[in-house]
């Protein structure tokens, strides 16, 4: 005779697959799952244990949380001041950071463009490794304006970066514009990301900015395609912006 574990296993196979569920979509909280199935809280987690080992689901805790399908691959949202580690930790993963360097140096030309910044000012180069269950999931270099954050170099860069320029700076995001390109990995990043040269990566160039309208960081990011899958949620609006928009007008305008 099948196990209750057993059957509620083979009930959740057969949901994910014949409602067609997409790797990232919500299959339900457990609740809702026990009580579809007709399981106990206990058979049904008995069940998503061993999904999760296949690597058929994952969970995640918090109010963003959830049963959701899943095909190993890590979800980088686009368009967000949502930082890395917050990304990561919404999926129910662990997440670690490596700062391979962090230096005070002279703005490439790039930088000086998407920063805005005179021709001789001075930067904050940041190149970190970014590992999730202990596996390389990106190589990220940010570039901020070195006046902007005096004495950043003295801080623990190992953490999410924009948590701290909101800690110890009082910096408040407003929006990130970014782009996304396909490319393969030189030598120099293959060796970083532990994965064979020009193997499969997506390049994303990122410029931050604060609610003043100036640009707070550039990023230059590169992130294993095997291991990420993006997505972007557009709003109609920046809600922040209306609101302080609505707020800063005088009355009847």
């Amino acid at each position: 005779m099948d196990r209750p574990g057993d059957l509620a296993y083979a009930a959740l196979r057969r949901l994910v697959r014949e409602e067609r569920f997409h790797p990232g979509e919500c299959l339900g909280s457990e609740r809702a799952l026990a009580e579809r199935l007709g399981v106990g809280r206990a058979v049904l987690r008995q069940a998503l244990d061993r999904l999760e080992d296949e690597g058929v689901v994952r969970r995640a805790l918090g109010r963003a949380g959830g049963v959701f399908a899943h095909d190993g691959r890590l979800e980088r949202h686009l368009n967000t001041t949502l930082g890395v580690p917050e990304m990561v930790r919404a999926q129910g993963l662990r997440v670690t950071t490596r700062v391979l360097s962090a230096t005070l140096g002279v703005a490439l030309p790039d930088e000086v463009r998407n920063l805005r910044l005179p021709g001789d000012e001075p930067v904050v180069r940041v190149v970190r490794l970014r590992l999730v269950e202990g596996v390389s999931w990106s190589l990220d270099t940010s570039v901020l304006p070195s006046r902007r954050y005096p004495g950043l170099l003295r801080r623990d860069l190992t953490g999410s970066l924009y948590a701290l320029l909101s800690t110890e700076y009082g910096l408040e995001l407003d929006r990130a514009d970014e782009t996304v390109e396909a490319v393969p990995a030189t030598a120099e990043q293959a060796g970083v990301l532990d994965v064979p040269v020009g193997a499969a990566l997506l390049e994303i160039r990122r410029t931050a900015f604060g609610v003043d309208g100036a640009a707070v960081e550039y990023a230059h990011d590169f992130f294993r395609a095997d291991r990420t899958r993006v997505h972007l949620s557009k709003l109609g609006t920046n809600w922040k912006r209306t609101v302080r928009r609505s707020r800063d007008e005088p009355a009847g305008s």
